[in-house]
């Protein structure tokens, strides 16, 4: 069997929570199958509209089926949750391969939306 693999555009965020009592988020983005193989963005300072245009290849074993997407804001002092997200490989595959829109980072309970990031998915 070939191996497939998964390139990720991280492009950019808007609308990000504000997670900072004062100035605006140090975003950075966590993206992985497998909690044990993390790849993350740069991170970009003091905005909640951040462009990365970051692009990640992931090999994709057998069971890989959801990408994890956890949105950061990095602190002098650990890292505060802005948001997450999944996105089903399936999604991928139904749109042929390609994916390319804005995801939803829903609040607690999926009320309200902590923002939106923008990626490009690719199967190859």
């Amino acid at each position: 069997m070939a191996q497939v693999t998964l390139q990720v555009t991280v492009v950019e965020a808007r609308n990000l929570k504000d997670e900072d009592t004062l100035g605006q988020n140090d975003a950075y983005v966590e993206l992985y199958f497998d909690k044990d193989y993390k790849q993350r963005t740069a991170t970009i300072k003091d905005t909640n509209s951040p462009t990365w245009n970051e692009t990640f290849t992931f090999n994709l074993r057998k069971g890989d089926d959801t990408l994890h997407i956890k949105v950061y804001d990095d602190d002098a002092v650990g890292k505060d949750s802005i948001g997450s997200a999944k996105i089903s490989l399936k999604k991928v595959q139904q749109a042929g391969g390609r994916l390319d829109e804005w995801v939803k980072l829903p609040a607690h309970l999926g009320l309200g939306s902590h923002g939106e990031i923008h990626l490009i998915l690719q199967l190859s």
